[in-house]
């Protein structure tokens, strides 16, 4: 869920604009900050880089002269994984972003465990590098500006990616590979 804001930017950016993607994902983002907050708790570090980001980009959308946004245009899904990949791999050495998640299906006893410590550092590390490979596909993406490429370095590869990363991060394969 903490990634929602992200993937909505990426498919609104690519089909809407870019003004559309920035607003709509800084709503999602607030929204996902409000809710981790309901009760007493705390929202995730993830979500309020999110909030950040996309506040920062609604207002570059807004501000830009015609030439900026065009190439923010062009280049935002590759921005917004760059952005994403530096936060990742920024706050590994505090808490890994998959942490927190981890924390609601985990028993309180096992979260100072070693296991637990490695196996999220490990999931982190790996995100962090999903979405550092999703930023140069984006970047070719966006220089070469061709459908087919468009389609390939925009769409297959990212999908690709996250459908592998979702794949190493089922509990049964992290438990396994720690």
């Amino acid at each position: 869920l903490g990634l929602a804001p992200w993937v909505l930017f990426t498919i609104i950016a690519e089909h809407g604009t870019l003004k559309l993607g920035s607003i709509a994902a800084l709503v999602i983002s607030i929204g996902l900050c409000v809710y981790g907050a309901r009760g007493g708790g705390r929202p995730k570090m993830l979500e309020v880089a999110a909030v950040v980001s996309f506040a920062v980009f609604t207002v570059l959308a807004f501000v830009a002269d015609p030439s900026l946004s065009h190439w923010l245009t062009r280049y935002a899904r590759a921005i917004a994984a760059a952005a994403l990949a530096l936060i990742v791999f920024a706050i590994l050495p505090v808490m890994p972003f998959t942490e927190p998640y981890a924390r609601e299906s985990v028993p309180r006893r096992y979260w100072n465990s070693s296991q637990f410590k490695a196996v999220n550092r490990g999931l982190s590390a790996m995100w962090g590098g999903v979405f550092a490979v999703m930023t140069v596909s984006h970047v070719i993406a966006g220089t070469v500006n061709r459908s087919g490429t468009n389609l390939v370095f925009n769409w297959v590869v990212p999908i690709m990616l996250v459908l592998w990363a979702l794949k190493q991060s089922t509990p049964g394969d992290a438990l396994a590979s720690s």
